[in-house]
């Protein structure tokens, strides 16, 4: 079974309930504000690319309030469930009540762009370290520029909302840089207008690769504790 970190070819293995790859590439109210979207240059530079570090940061800046549950596009069988704090989405991508051996946290941010963090493990993500995964990649992705004819990401969004968002970027093949560890064997690299900027984002990224954070482990919590809540077992 494999998942599509959102790029050709950035596939790794799941279980079998995870997604295939193709040939392209808590109640309580919100008190988000809409900060409207904000247009990236027409050549993203590295150095200036959302971290996981930095995604992870916002992710945590404050309490998440829940957004709603349902399918994901590119996964099937499984349900994902969407967060928000006055910063940024949150999705745990593969959100169900009973643990997985795999997790997806994807980050949104209206002024940042987009992370995504997959962990696998030989048992429960929130039971194992980052010594004990055989599969950790970080996939960062830019705001997208005008020409993407992407929605308008806002916090304002509703699940559905966020969701359509998600199926037209899933299908628009923006720049993006990827790395670390698949199946046990290294990988990195950056796509499109960033593919000359490979070696440097790799450079400052290699840390949270090799260790990860203790942020990741307390997203990692408090994911698997709002599941509970609003998860739903696949199919």
């Amino acid at each position: 079974m494999n998942i599509l970190l959102g790029r050709p070819g950035l596939c790794v293995w799941l279980s079998l309930w995870a997604v295939a790859c193709t040939t392209g590439p808590r109640g309580g109210r919100v008190r988000a504000t809409d900060p409207g979207a904000v247009r990236a240059p027409s050549a993203p530079q590295a150095d200036t690319l959302y971290s996981p570090d930095e995604a992870l940061r916002d992710a945590l800046s404050g309490p998440l309030s829940y957004v709603g549950t349902g399918q994901w596009p590119g996964i099937r069988r499984m349900y994902a469930c969407a967060f928000r704090n006055e910063r940024v989405f949150v999705v745990n991508a593969y959100c169900s009540r009973s643990e997985q051996q795999a997790l997806r946290l994807d980050v949104y941010s209206p002024t940042r762009g987009r992370v995504r963090i997959y962990a696998e493990s030989k048992g429960a993500v929130s039971a194992h370290g980052r010594a004990d995964y055989f599969t950790f990649m970080i996939e960062s992705e830019p705001v997208a520029s005008s020409a993407a004819a992407l929605p308008r990401l806002t916090l304002a969004m509703s699940f559905e909302e966020l969701r359509g968002y998600e199926d037209t970027r899933y299908g628009a093949f923006l720049p993006a840089c990827y790395g670390g560890q698949e199946l046990s064997a290294a990988r990195a690299g950056c796509l499109g207008t960033l593919a000359p900027h490979a070696t440097e984002w790799t450079s400052r990224n290699q840390a949270f690769f090799e260790r990860a954070s203790d942020d990741w482990y307390r997203a990692v919590r408090e994911l698997r504790a709002l599941a509970v809540q609003y998860g739903r077992d696949p199919d």
